[in-house]
């Protein structure tokens, strides 16, 4: 009776134990990550190019398995990050896109998750490149304390011996809600690949790496991405706009009301997009721009303190509705003077 004791003892404080942990309903390794990163992430950044006091990151679903967020700086200058299940090495995994354009090079590495630890108060997960592994390069996610801790580790020469770090984000998920009605829509996430990326990384430009120099070499190319649009915003630039440099911000609630007020909160906390607009552009186009509706914001920044605010030679924030999958123009005209 004793020993029955006892072990009906040792069973019940195991049960306890294993039921204190969450439990991975899912064969694949790290699936949850793709429900944690879905939001508007704001916060400050380091990087190779600067630091940066405000930073985003809006991940929103694109399909049943795929979440997707773009930093875009300029023309030709973006930091793509998706994150998404794939068939790769012959079983289903969570892999990364990371790339986009810099300075009009095209680049794209692919990682693939190696690292899933989750318990109730934090989780971290590592993606490593897809072809060096650890070595060459990885991304860290950590979700702690409400935060989220996003870095990027690189070297060129294929032996991180030492951590090199290439990003360091960390932020708050300002609006969870943002990703609300994609998530109901394709009732994500899904056990279901959305690509094939099986004996994809040969004839590499380095064979240390799942990196990509060329886009019609990409195996999962920006035309392969469903549920994003492209905004074209054609500049009507009035005398005091002429040829300078200018700011385009794009929100989900207005920056500059008809009455010309600025509203502050909704700069520092419903901008998705702060991109740089060349003195000589008459033109500007966005990609993977997620369906919403959406404010536009262009400024002349006079006072370079990268808001709109007096003095500053701008438009009333113009609403516009972006429906899946489709390309438009929009016309700005910058021609009115923030009192």
């Amino acid at each position: 009776m004793r020993s029955l004791l006892i072990l009906s003892l040792l069973l019940i404080l195991i049960s306890y134990s294993c039921s204190k942990e969450p439990q991975n309903s899912s064969p694949i390794l790290g699936f949850e990550l793709l429900t944690e990163l879905n939001g508007h992430w704001i916060g400050s950044n380091q990087t190779p190019f600067g630091d940066f006091d405000w930073f985003t990151f809006d991940f929103r679903p694109i399909s049943s398995s795929h979440t997707h967020s773009i930093y875009e700086g300029a023309t030709k200058s973006n930091i793509i990050n998706s994150v998404f299940v794939a068939d790769f090495e012959g079983k289903q995994q969570i892999m990364a896109r990371n790339g986009g354009w810099l300075n009009s090079i095209y680049r794209a590495t692919y990682f693939v998750l190696d690292q899933a630890r989750i318990n109730n108060n934090s989780s971290y997960y590592r993606l490593v490149d897809a072809v060096g592994g650890a070595k060459r390069a990885y991304i860290e996610f950590e979700f702690k304390n409400d935060k989220l801790f996003f870095k990027a580790y690189k070297d060129n020469s294929g032996s991180l011996d030492e951590p090199v770090i290439h990003m360091s984000f960390e932020g708050t998920n300002e609006n969870p809600s943002f990703a609300q009605n994609a998530i109901d829509l394709f009732n994500f996430p899904q056990e279901v690949s959305e690509v094939n990326l099986n004996d994809k990384f040969i004839d590499l430009v380095d064979p240390d790496s799942a990196l990509f120099l060329d886009e019609s070499l990409d195996p999962f190319p920006k035309s392969d991405h469903g549920y994003v649009s492209d905004l074209e915003i054609i500049l009507t630039r009035g005398l005091n706009a002429s040829n300078k440099r200018m700011l385009f911000f794009i929100s989900t609630e207005p920056l500059i009301s008809p009455d010309g007020n600025v509203n502050i909160h909704n700069i520092n906390t419903k901008v998705i997009r702060t991109i740089d607009i060349f003195p000589t552009e008459e033109t500007y186009l966005t990609t993977y721009l997620h369906p919403d509706n959406y404010y536009l914001t262009v400024f002349v920044d006079n006072d370079e303190n990268a808001i709109p605010s007096s003095g500053d030679i701008a438009n009333i924030s113009q609403s516009i509705t972006i429906q899946p999958e489709t390309k438009i123009q929009s016309e700005i005209i910058i021609d009115y003077t923030i009192p």
